[in-house]
């Protein structure tokens, strides 16, 4: 038997959402808080065609140079929740014959790189022990017959623009061997970064003609933004349409996260569990305002 205020259809909700809410004994605000504040996936076009160029370099047969796929764009504009995406769905497994396979090694440039520091992170990234001390040579061998034993198919490396605030020998370090690992393993690699990261690529011709770079644009306030916003809505557990994708609701958000998808995604969640624990079922600006969201990037209203 259904609860007592059970939802027969929610036009505004997606299906899995509108389940998820007919679940709700009594409404229950708590398990619809949860809900909001796991972190879903949100996509759009310019973010799935680079998931699917990722996804091709990964399945795409071994060949001597490998192409490689540099992600340009600001920060918080979706790049970390694309390298997520991809390491959710590419995640270690066993084999049969209890070997440990792991498709997709991700990690982050560290702040200031050296070639000991890079390796050290890729080792981190299959989780197994670094080098405090030892010759580079060997740390770089163990770490290519690693890399080779685990059957990595796609190396994925965030903050990329870290190089560029080396000196440049350090620079030419670090891409040197980038690129090493990647002859020697004919292994692709997605690197995300800002727009520093163009520099560090394009002073080498065989890194810029090997890394294509890609770019996450800047959202504009277009139909695009307002059916992103209308994404968003569809899967918040309201009973009611907050209609966030109302031309002049939708420009009210872009103006308040200047347009940037991870602050358009923490303003939607943090106004969604205000207005539950308000008694509310559905976003207004009046919850908004009073989540007192401040955006790094926004511009005036």
């Amino acid at each position: 038997m259904k609860n007592s205020n059970t939802i027969l259809q929610e036009d505004h909700l997606d299906k899995s959402t509108r389940e998820f809410l007919n679940s709700c004994v009594n409404g229950d605000v708590e398990k619809r808080i949860r809900k909001i504040e796991i972190e879903t996936w949100i996509g759009y076009d310019s973010a799935r065609n680079i998931i699917e160029r990722i996804e091709n370099a990964i399945v795409r047969p071994r060949i001597t140079r490998m192409h490689s796929l540099l992600v340009v764009g600001s920060t918080d504009n979706g790049k970390s929740s694309i390298r997520k995406r991809i390491e959710d769905k590419y995640q270690r497994y066993s084999t049969s014959d209890g070997k440990i396979k792991i498709p997709v090694v991700s990690i982050q440039m560290p702040p200031n790189p050296d070639e000991r520091a890079f390796y050290n992170a890729v080792l981190r990234g299959m989780m197994q022990p670094i080098y405090i001390a030892g010759k580079i040579d060997y740390i770089r061998d163990n770490v290519i017959a690693t890399l080779d034993e685990f059957s990595v198919r796609l190396l994925m490396i965030d903050e990329v623009q870290h190089i560029d605030r080396m000196p440049y020998r350090k620079q030419r370090s670090i891409m040197d061997t980038i690129k090493y690992m990647s002859n020697e393993l004919s292994l692709p690699i997605a690197a995300f970064g800002t727009e520093e990261a163009i520099n560090v690529f394009s002073a080498d011709p065989q890194l810029q003609n090997r890394f294509k770079k890609v770019y996450l644009p800047k959202w504009e306030l277009n139909i695009e933004f307002r059916r992103l916003l209308k994404s968003f809505e569809r899967l918040l557990p309201f009973k009611e349409p907050s209609v966030l994708s109302d031309e002049d609701f939708a420009s009210y958000i872009y103006f308040k996260t200047n347009g940037t998808i991870g602050e358009v995604n923490t303003l939607i969640r943090n106004s969604a569990v205000l207005a539950l624990k308000s008694g509310l079922e559905k976003i207004t600006q009046e919850i908004i305002d009073k989540t007192n969201f401040e955006s790094s990037k926004a511009e005036p209203i």
